[in-house]
């Protein structure tokens, strides 16, 4: 029964799997340590603008596989998790060929200004930026533009469809918020 229940957990993450976030970057989207379901298939069909994201960044995890217990180990193998280096949730900017434009914290995308009614009113974007987006990447950044290491950010930078993970189907836990997420 155990085997078989870890045979049919490996299937399901194919298709979807969960993760936790970790920090404030998506406030008031999401929240520390709110549990999200997330789409593994669309690290393939790729995604829109305005998705919000799990991808592998390049930034290192602090703790070693050494330094895991037994089970975490157990499942990072059922959950296919194997990275050293952080997944990060972000919502998609611009994709592939957009052009984007950060200037006195209004974000363009192709010369239009965008509306991010996600944001709250005294959330300001910070930076400035003038760049083409490479085909096959994606622009992405907190919805707390205030606390969010991003896209903007030499650390995180275009992130290739590669390293994409899945969109964010739904919220999981707290109860309280489960549902969808926008």
């Amino acid at each position: 029964m155990f085997v078989m229940a870890i045979v049919l957990a490996m299937i399901i993450v194919q298709f979807i799997r969960p993760t936790r976030v970790d920090g404030l970057s998506m406030y008031p989207t999401l929240d520390n340590n709110d549990y999200l379901i997330i789409n593994r298939i669309s690290r393939y069909t790729g995604v829109e603008r305005g998705s919000i994201v799990v991808f592998d960044s390049t930034m290192p995890i602090n703790t070693t596989s050494a330094e895991k217990s037994s089970v975490s180990k157990i499942m990072d193998f059922i959950l296919q998790d194997d990275s050293s280096t952080k997944d990060l949730v972000k919502r998609v900017i611009a994709v592939g060929g957009d052009h984007i434009v950060i200037k006195d914290g209004v974000v363009k995308v192709n010369g239009e200004t965008l509306k991010e009614s996600y944001m709250s009113s005294d959330n300001v974007t910070e930076g400035t930026i003038d760049t083409v987006v490479p085909e096959g990447h994606y622009f992405c950044m907190g919805d707390n533009r205030m606390r969010s290491l991003d896209s903007r950010y030499q650390e995180v930078g275009f992130v290739p469809q590669e390293r994409l993970v899945g969109t964010v189907l739904i919220r999981l836990l707290p109860f309280s918020n489960i549902g969808k997420v926008n």
